[in-house]
């Protein structure tokens, strides 16, 4: 029972939970217009329909890939077949069923019915990323929009939807910004497997554009991006009253995407810089390994930026 357990947990991927709750948490503080609401059960059991959504993706995603993943990423698939494919398969319907219950549940309690199509969308998106015929995540640039509509803004947008008939003006900004900052880091992620990817020929964004390419791209998204939440953040502390000294709590958001866009500007020059393939391929695996700290830190530094600026959270 431990070592299922373990493998349960394994192919969840929970070490991402850390730079996903936040996807959940920031539209819902932007949101919320007082503390209870925080604190009911309309969040406890939104978060909970979010993590089994969330559950869902990555299960299929190390089920389909179990193959693939034998060779670079071998302790998923012993994950995957130390449960069995029969039993990740139930574990899969059992998130699904969890997730439309819950978001049925919730929907009753606040007349929200919105949220219904929403999640049953969320659960067909996740099949198609990683499930054939479909398989987004080897279909070029459709596996970009993916990540930055499937991945980001609709989870949010579902989120900020528990408390409100449709998000404002500014928690979509909000939203579409932080999900193209991610969207930039992420691809500097999928294009570390790109020779791996080109040769069992799954056509990731990265192996449809180029790397050098993909990585322009990422570094593009992450710019504009970071400067979209940053000028969101800022034009709401400066349109709303809250105590002036919570303006130091935007200071992390400004750090970590300033250190992002850096990073992502020099890699891009570096991969511009006369490097042949096998070098260009080795300072994408290096900068790689970054990665976790860069979403992370963005991830936490604009929750930081959303709790400075909740309405549930501000001072009369």
């Amino acid at each position: 029972m431990w070592q299922y357990l373990v493998y349960s947990l394994r192919i969840r991927r929970v070490e991402y939970r850390v730079a996903e709750l936040p996807i959940f948490f920031i539209p819902v503080l932007l949101t919320v217009t007082n503390y209870h609401e925080l604190v009911g059960a309309v969040m406890w059991e939104g978060l909970i329909a979010f993590l089994f959504l969330f559950a869902l993706g990555d299960l299929l995603n190390c089920l389909a890939d179990r193959e693939l993943d034998a060779i670079y990423k071998p302790q998923l698939t012993q994950a995957v077949y130390g449960i069995g494919v029969r039993g990740v398969v139930l574990q899969a319907v059992f998130s699904a069923v969890g997730s439309v219950g819950l978001t049925l549940h919730v929907a009753m309690l606040t007349d929200r019915w919105l949220l219904v199509p929403m999640v049953l969308i969320g659960l067909l998106t996740a099949w198609a990323y990683s499930m054939e015929p479909v398989r987004l995540k080897g279909r070029g640039l459709w596996q970009l929009l993916f990540y930055w509509l499937g991945l980001f803004l609709a989870p949010m947008i579902f989120a900020a939807c528990l408390f409100t008939d449709f998000p404002s003006g500014l928690v979509l900004l909000v939203c579409m910004a932080f999900a193209s900052v991610q969207t930039g880091v992420i691809l500097v992620n999928t294009a570390e497997d790109y020779p791996e990817d080109r040769e069992m020929n799954v056509r990731t964004v990265v192996v449809a554009l180029g790397l050098r390419r993909g990585i322009g791209l990422a570094f593009w998204l992450t710019c504009i991006g970071s400067v979209l939440l940053v000028g969101a953040f800022l034009w709401s502390y400066f349109n709303i009253y809250v105590l002036q000294t919570r303006i130091i709590l935007l200071l992390p958001l400004l750090i970590a995407t300033c250190y992002c866009v850096l990073c992502t500007w020099r890699l891009r020059s570096a991969m511009h810089s006369g490097t042949d393939d096998d070098m260009a391929i080795a300072i994408v695996k290096r900068a790689a390994k970054r990665v976790p700290i860069w979403m992370t830190s963005i991830a936490v530094s604009s929750l930081i930026a959303a709790a400075a600026v909740s309405p549930a959270l501000r001072t009369p």
